[in-house]
């Protein structure tokens, strides 16, 4: 009782709220009620800033009885990143993945962003994603949710029995603000500029909160109102369809593709395409959050919360290519060629017979796209406390949903009959040369239009009850019990066009890229390549070329191949016990859970001429059931000394697009993915052990070590199949072999005098796994060894500063070999208070103008080598 008393005038001390004292006496499952005095006297001793941030986030993690991270809100609707996940990536161990330089899906602990959980208040929240060529997974996309809604964060690395199943590395819990807890009439509003290095352009940012309490301080209304604006650019080299081919040698020593197992040069990896691209986009984030809390008395506790965000995305994207897939397909051949590590990194592409098989007298092309692209999500979520005696019993139901994707998806592409050649030697880079000049427009004639589409649609029910009785006994402190239904369902489907192609369409068209001239963007791949790379070309108006679309007569259909639809059902129950004694405290729980998979899609079951014909929707169903115990000890081995013990068993479910029965492709790249309904998920088994060092209030130091045991991966296996008689490369999942990721975590935190401190953290994840067959080392998605953050913060009576760093070294994304090199970027945020209302907000991100880079196998085979600049901010804040 001695440690207890203790342990709440040290939380009293700091001015946390009093759901933190609750979890010093181990409660930390559900904040305990407030009244509205308590919260009242608490806000007059509240540290605010950066200060107080860190001292709640410690707080936060030190008296949680599980492995937990925290990041908590400076103050309402601000938070210390533009964007959730570029928050959540300062936290020891994890991970952040980009797209189009912003923040979008997270890893914890080595592991992929699929294999994470993200909440919102404890429950799930659907996604989609508005990218033609995305794969429907389980990752969160962040670019969905506007940090100003964010109270705190909460990374939970190992699990307890009453969360949820599904993470293999962690789950991230993100805390709105309630409106009783929260000051009565308070209004928060920032306008912000964002303007961007490369595209060049400023757009506006705007949020606005406000929370109402009525008098008798038992019913509440918080309302919070964000919209972004993002003119964006991004600068690409890009190669695809990387694969190992076998090639005859011609008489002119040349090389020829062949099938022939026996060739004279077998198994060069080679690609399938590329090009130097040039991507915009359009974004409009548009959010609301409403919640309502009502307290009738000290027994009930009623909250609802809703979130409702879109974000409009229409896109362009204009890419001068080189195929060698449609050489190979028309039956041109190699010359000039050269080789390194059995990698085709020269070679010089011929041009095609004008009377080839294909019908198709065409070489390579320059492809202008538009689109017309969205996702929206949305959640309900109803929560009901009540206590009875030593009971405490809560109540959840709830339905999320998102749903998404490019209702217009316009193409062009602007062909020649041209030798050309490619050289990958530089690494970082790619130099594509022709015969027919890149800049003479008129030489180069429609091959083909399209309008295509895609949608997919994500959501889930929830129903769930817990049960938890207090026991006055010295070494039980509480029992807790539960359940869960959950009906998951994603769907997807694709239109494609069926009679535009060159054989059909486009060949009665008689356009030129010259009939639809635009000036080329400005210092395009500034930086990025050499003098010889391709940095200029005869560039598309796609107003015009809209308008020119509107006369033509599209046919759809669907695009059989890509069609699924997926129904998870979830049953789960959970027993958990909450114990402490003088120096310990922590939980041991059960968790015990069915899922029923059903899994629909078509199925190739002949071969005719016509496309999309030739499938029979077919069903298939799958179940499992996991036994998932787990174990949270924290042993106070002295006053500011913690010591942390946990081991678990824990599952993840493989991704959506992995499981559905059906193969999605691109005609274009001549590549694609499948999916397989009979994977098992990922099992593992979790220890951890940790010790932490509570030196001072805003001061930490801390180590923690871990250790998975996988049972089994999912590996992607890459094949050649055919599709509308073209031979595609084809990615397809199956369960592979099983393995380890272990890994070291260190953590920094010190004021070094009122005002000024550090932040720095570093974690080291490794893996061990190995082919089935060959016994060969496996890369494991998601696992980058090294990586760190470096933070330095002042901040005075009317100045806060915070300056960031973060790096991550290479990792494999888990699609074929593709590894992404390391990245680092620095960051910074300045304010300026300039009363007690009104605040000057200024803020860079990448600042030293990073560049992304993706190859496959090895550096001679680029993915990716992309620019997405920086991009400053600017504008007022105001809290009254």
């Amino acid at each position: 009782m001695s440690n207890m008393k203790i342990s709440i005038r040290f939380c009293v001390n700091l001015s946390v709220l009093l759901s933190t004292c609750a979890l010093t006496v181990f409660a930390e499952e559900q904040p305990t009620q407030k009244t509205a005095s308590t919260i009242d006297s608490l806000e007059k001793i509240q540290i605010r800033g950066i200060r107080g941030s860190l001292v709640k986030s410690i707080e936060t993690k030190r008296y949680n009885n599980a492995i937990v991270d925290a990041i908590t809100a400076e103050d309402i609707g601000k938070f210390p990143d533009k964007n959730v996940a570029e928050s959540l990536q300062r936290i020891t161990g994890v991970s952040l993945t980009r797209v189009q330089g912003e923040g979008e899906r997270i890893g914890v602990r080595g592991t992929a962003p699929s294999q994470n959980r993200t909440y919102i208040n404890g429950q799930n929240i659907a996604s989609a994603d508005w990218w033609i060529s995305s794969q429907p997974n389980r990752g969160f996309n962040y670019t969905l949710l506007p940090a100003e809604i964010v109270s705190s964060l909460e990374i939970y690395k190992s699990p307890e029995a009453d969360h949820d199943e599904g993470s293999l590395g962690g789950s991230i819990n993100i805390k709105t603000h309630a409106p009783l807890e929260t000051q009565d009439n308070m209004f928060v509003g920032t306008v912000q500029l964002q303007y961007s290095d490369i595209s060049q352009k400023t757009d506006p940012q705007l949020s606005l909160f406000y929370n109402y309490i009525n008098d008798a301080k038992d019913f509440g209304v918080m309302v919070s109102l964000t919209q972004h604006e993002r003119s964006l650019r991004r600068d690409g080299l890009e190669s695809w369809g990387w694969a190992e081919r076998n090639y005859n040698k011609t008489d002119q020593g040349g090389l020829r593709l062949t099938q022939n197992e026996e060739a004279d040069l077998t198994n060069v990896w080679s690609p399938g395409g590329g090009g130097s691209a040039v991507f915009e986009q359009n974004r409009e984030l548009s959010s609301a959050m409403v919640a309502i809390q009502y307290q009738p008395n000290n027994d009930w506790n009623i909250e609802l919360n809703t979130l409702y965000s879109v974000l409009n995305a229409d896109n362009t994207n204009q890419n001068f290519l080189w195929q060698p897939s449609t050489v190979y397909d028309r039956g041109g051949e190699i010359s000039a060629y050269q080789l390194i590590d059995n990698t085709l990194t020269q070679a010089n592409y011929t041009k095609v017979p004008s009377t080839n098989s294909k019908g198709v007298p065409f070489s390579t092309a320059m492809e202008a796209i538009w689109r017309e692209s969205s996702i929206e999500t949305s959640l309900v979520h109803l929560l009901a406390e009540h206590t009875v005696d030593y009971w405490k019993m809560q109540y959840q139901i709830g339905f999320t949903k998102a749903s998404g994707g490019t209702s217009k998806d316009f193409t062009s592409q602007w062909s020649a009959n041209t030798d050309f050649s490619v050289n990958l030697r530089t690494p970082k880079d790619i130099v594509a040369q022709y015969q027919v000049d890149p800049l003479s427009a008129k030489d180069w004639q429609i091959s083909e239009v399209r309008e295509d589409a895609q949608h997919s649609d994500d959501s889930e029910f929830f129903l769930q009850g817990d049960f938890e009785y207090q026991l006055d006994r010295p070494f039980i402190q509480s029992v807790k019990f539960g359940a869960k239904f959950k009906q998951h369902q994603r769907d997807f489907i694709r239109l494609r066009s069926k009679n535009s192609d060159y054989t059909g369409m486009a060949r009665e068209l008689d356009w030129t890229l010259a009939d639809f001239p635009a000036a080329f963007p400005s210092h395009y791949l500034s930086g990025v390549g050499s003098n010889k790379t391709l940095k200029d070309y005869a560039f598309a108006d796609i107003n015009s070329l809209n308008n020119a679309y509107q006369t033509l007569d599209f046919v759809q259909g669907e695009e059989k191949p890509s069609t699924f639809d997926i129904t998870e059902t979830s049953l789960a129950a959970y027993g958990k016990m909450n114990f402490s004694g003088d120096f310990y405290r922590g939980n041991l729980g059960v968790r015990l859970v069915h899922t029923q998979q059903d899994a629909d899609a078509y199925e190739k079951v002949s071969e005719v001429e016509s496309i999309y014909r030739e499938y029979l929707w077919t069903q298939t169903s799958k179940s499992y059931t996991d036994f998932l115990p787990s174990i949270n000890i924290a042993i106070d081995l002295s006053d500011n000394v913690l010591l942390r013990l946990a081991a678990s068993k824990v599952m993840s479910r493989p991704e959506y697009n992995h499981l559905m029965p059906s193969t999605n492709y691109n005609v274009t790249q001549a590549q694609g993915a499948g999916g397989n309904p009979d994977l098992d998920p990922f099992r593992s088994t979790n220890f951890d052990l940790g010790i932490e060092w509570y030196f001072d209030h805003t001061s930490l130091l801390s180590a923690a070590a871990f250790h998975k045991d996988i049972q089994s991966f999912i590996d992607i296996k890459r094949s050649q199949e055919e599709y509308e008689n073209i031979n595609m490369i084809i990615n397809r999942p199956v369960n592979g072999s099983g393995g380890s990721i272990y890994g070291l975590e260190l953590n920094f935190q010190k004021e070094l005098f009122y005002g000024v401190g550090i932040i720095a953290n570093y974690t080291f994840v490794d893996g061990e796994r190995k082919e089935l067959i060959t016994g060969k080392n496996i890369p494991i998605p998601g696992n980058s060894k090294h990586s760190s953050n470096f933070t330095t913060y002042f901040e005075n009576d009317w100045l806060s500063t915070r300056l960031a760093y973060n790096f991550r070294t290479e990792f494999a994304t888990g699609v074929g070999e593709e590894i992404t090199d390391d990245y680092g970027q620095w960051d910074i945020n300045v304010s300026f208070m300039i009363t007690e209302s009104l605040s000057l907000v200024f803020e860079g991100i990448n600042l030293t103008d990073e560049v992304n880079y993706t190859y496959e196998r090895n550096e001679f085979a680029p993915i990716g080598i992309y620019k997405n600049g920086r991009r400053y901010y600017a504008g007022i804040r105001v809290s009254l």
